[in-house]
């Protein structure tokens, strides 16, 4: 007597599952699949066991290649990256990014801050006040006063070419210059009445900013002295500028670099070369391109077209040149200029408060640029001492005080 195997029915159910045994209708008969737990295969085994106890599968074709659990075609999808886990791939390659940025920002400007020279000497508001001036100021306006020095000296103070007061004027947008004339005759505190630029020589710019507030009553916030020899460098680090010269102002910068021994050549810059035209002050002119030794040698002059109140208004043209150049400049043109002209600069201002300034001063390059002077042309007249020689003597310095003020407070 044969002994069934109960189980086999199962196992031939599972198989005929798992291999998706379809029935092939010959002709034009289309493939049909056999579905084993349909009526007309319904089968009864004699042991109590009938396809309706069968676990009904889902009736669709499988795919031969997929795995099959428990009879059942497993379908596995394609993994994903999750958006969290590329979030934070994407937030910490952000996060490098600023950290090298900031990184370098915060050594380059270590470096910057380390090369310039600190007084600390800071100027004596209260001086003014004693002698009865109330020393006026405008909210949203910094007032930063610029000496240009010639031969300093370890432990003396130099001669101040130029002094200019820079007002940056973020009220109306404006970059405004004040030049102050060194001839003109004030008083300087603990002094006897002398030249604007003798405080200098007595003091320094301290004094010298005192003097300044003690006579046209405005007041100076912090000063930075400009050694002549960073002039050339900034120049120089941005290719040379372009300036508009007369016939006489080509030779007299020829005639000083050749005689300083700074060239051999006696016609350096070619003057019978250049297309001369008429500026808008009806002056002969040409375009021409120099380094900073030759714009030194222009600011500088005061011979070949009369007197200090040219040169302060050349002083002025290639302060607004070299504005306008490094605003145009790019990133690393303007870093490279800061970096070469720190070491020859020196301040009363704190690290901290001097590169507050500083960026500030970068903020207002793209300003409207404006001029003035002191004195007036309708306010001065030319004596002389003794003592201190040619002096420009103010008129009325209440009028002057008034002019001063009305241009760096306008409002608009």
């Amino acid at each position: 007597m044969k002994i069934r195997n109960k189980a086999a029915p199962v196992h031939f159910l599972l198989n005929v599952q798992a291999f998706g045994i379809i029935q092939q209708k010959k002709g034009s008969d289309i493939m049909e699949e056999k579905n084993i737990y349909s009526d007309s295969t319904r089968m009864n085994y004699g042991d109590g066991f009938s396809d309706d106890d069968a676990p009904q599968l889902p009736q669709q074709p499988v795919n031969m290649q997929q795995p099959v659990r428990g009879g059942v075609p497993v379908r596995y999808k394609k993994p994903k990256l999750k958006k969290k886990k590329k979030g934070k791939i994407v937030f910490g390659v952000i996060l490098l990014i600023l950290l090298v940025i900031f990184l370098t920002a915060g050594i380059y400007l270590v470096l910057v801050l380390s090369r310039i020279h600190y007084t600390f000497d800071f100027t004596d508001h209260s001086i003014a006040e004693s002698n009865g001036i109330t020393l006026k100021e405008e909210s949203g306006v910094t007032n930063i006063m610029l000496f240009g020095e010639d031969n300093h000296k370890e432990g003396e103070n130099g001669r101040a070419d130029s002094m200019i007061l820079l007002s940056i004027d973020k009220n109306n947008g404006q970059l405004k210059q004040t030049s102050f004339m060194r001839d003109i005759f004030v008083s300087i505190p603990g002094y006897d009445d002398n030249k604007l630029n003798a405080a200098y020589a007595f003091g320094g710019a301290k004094l010298a900013c005192e003097t300044i507030e003690n006579n046209f009553g405005i007041k100076i916030d912090d000063y930075l002295i400009v050694d002549f020899n960073s002039f050339t460098e900034i120049v120089d680090s941005l290719g040379g500028i372009d300036l508009e010269l007369t016939y006489n102002e080509i030779a007299y910068i020829n005639w000083q670099s050749y005689r300083n021994h700074q060239t051999d050549d006696e016609n350096e810059l070619k003057k019978d070369e250049y297309d001369y035209y008429e500026d808008k002050d009806g002056y002969s002119v040409a375009l021409v391109h120099v380094n900073g030794r030759q714009a030194l040698w222009y600011a500088r002059d005061r011979d070949s077209a009369g007197s200090d109140f040219d040169r302060t208004q050349r002083q002025r043209i290639v302060i607004n040149t070299i504005f306008t150049k490094l605003k145009e400049s790019n990133p690393f043109t303007l870093l490279g200029t800061v970096f070469s002209a720190s070491k020859y600069l020196t301040t009363n201002m704190n690290p901290l408060s001097l590169t507050g300034k500083g960026f500030e001063l970068l903020g207002a390059l793209s300003y409207e640029r404006k001029e003035h002077r002191i004195p007036s042309n309708d306010n001065y007249y030319n004596d002389y001492y003794d003592y201190c020689g040619q002096v420009l003597v103010i008129s009325d310095i209440d009028l002057e005080k008034e002019r001063l003020y009305s241009y760096i407070s306008e409002k608009q």
